[in-house]
């Protein structure tokens, strides 16, 4: 459905630009525009379609989030204590999805920490877990 949406809509722009006063484009450099425009609008709807998608899932929200959180620390030169957040979500969440994605944050969290160590420790756990679900 939303594939649609974004068909419909990028139809909508085009109709609407032929029947402008750009589609009465004189010059090359006009039509290069025109097409530069429609460019700039289908990159915007596949964002808006992958934002969406992402915000309407909870396993990639919360991946997406954890992320960001890292992101937020790093850029106040504290990079590792996301790790404390990463082993909360450890903690509380049963999700594999989500539990995976925490152990692979986690364990580059602590490598680039210089914990290389507790990021092996960390990783074969997330290893293991994920050998006992298979089985």
């Amino acid at each position: 459905m939303r594939t649609f949406k974004t068909l419909t809509i990028s139809i909508t722009a085009v109709v609407l630009l032929l029947g402008g006063p750009m589609a009465r484009a004189q010059s090359q450099s006009d039509l290069e525009l025109m097409q530069t425009f429609l460019a700039i609008m289908t990159d915007y709807f596949q964002i808006i379609e992958s934002t969406y998608d992402i915000a309407s899932d909870p396993e990639k929200a919360a991946i997406m989030q954890m992320s960001k959180i890292q992101d937020v620390y790093e850029e106040r030169g504290e990079k590792a204590r996301s790790a404390d957040v990463l082993r909360d979500v450890l903690k509380d969440s049963k999700n594999p999805t989500i539990r995976n994605a925490a152990y692979m944050m986690l364990g580059d969290t602590l490598k680039e920490s210089g914990r290389s160590d507790e990021a092996l420790e960390m990783l074969r756990q997330g290893l293991d877990e994920n050998i006992r679900a298979a089985d």
